[in-house]
This record gives structure tokens, C-alpha cells and sequence, in this order.
């Protein structure tokens, strides 16, 4: 049983979703804590950085925590709620630095199937699984 569980989450693989979740509420222990990441990464490519204004970037972080505020309410009951972080930069490296600073001891993320892209790059999971100091359960 885990104490302190990191969800990150990019409503990119919203279909994954129950199944993060369910994995998470089955591994928790009773007195353990279920938080929300979001990485905001629109700032890291430099060809969007000068369209995107403090106010938009704002705007978005806003809104990225209202719709996790919505989901720790709809999915991981009252006991088990954690905290929400928002975060920008590179998302494999802000989940790593926000699993060690908070002290999680389990990372479970959604993943989609491999394309050319991520053979040749690798994808954040990956990167996750291989860098994190953590058990880390990756649900495709």
C-alpha cells in the first residue's frame, strides 16, 4: 500500500482515466493521499513562447485547475484527496521533480502506444519509469 500517490494527468488520454484512477484508490493505503499534477509545456517550444502573454498562460493554469479540482471531486473520494499542482516546463522532468519533492512513493500514469515519434524521442512515461525514484505503474 502506497501513502503518497502522483497522478499526473494531461487529458490527453481521458479514456485511461478510470482505470488510473481505479489502479490508484486500489493501491492507496487507508491513510494514504492521491494528488493531481498538470504540466503546462506550451512555454518550453520557443516558436509559441513570445504568442503566449503572462495573462494567457494564467488564463489556462486557471482553468487546468478547476477542471482537476473537478475531477479530485468527481474520482478520489474526500479521504483520500491530496493536493493540486500545476506546473510548467518539461512534463517528464516536472513530474520526476514534483514525485521527489512531495515524497511520492507511488507515480501511476496514462500512456499511449508507442508511435515513430516516441521510438526515436521516447515518451514522458518512459522517461518516468526509467528516472523516477518511485514505483511507478503505467496504465495503457
Amino acid at each position: 500500500m502506497f501513502k503518497q500517490i502522483l497522478l499526473p494527468l494531461d487529458f490527453e488520454h481521458q479514456e485511461l482515466y478510470p482505470q488510473v484512477v481505479e489502479s490508484a484508490l486500489q493501491l492507496c493505503h487507508p491513510q494514504g493521499q492521491i494528488h493531481l499534477l498538470y504540466v503546462n509545456s506550451a512555454r518550453i517550444h520557443h516558436a509559441a513562447a513570445p504568442l503566449m502573454s503572462h495573462e494567457l498562460i494564467g488564463s489556462m493554469d486557471k482553468t487546468m485547475e478547476q477542471q482537476l479540482a473537478d475531477f479530485m471531486a468527481r474520482h478520489i473520494p474526500v479521504a483520500h484527496q491530496g493536493q493540486i499542482w500545476i506546473k510548467h516546463g518539461v512534463v517528464y522532468d516536472s513530474i520526476l521533480a514534483r514525485a521527489r519533492k512531495h515524497g511520492a512513493d507511488l507515480i501511476v500514469m496514462p500512456a499511449s502506444r508507442p508511435g515513430a515519434g516516441t521510438y526515436l524521442l521516447g515518451s514522458n512515461a518512459s522517461r518516468v519509469v526509467r528516472h523516477a525514484d518511485c514505483a511507478v505503474l503505467v496504465i495503457r
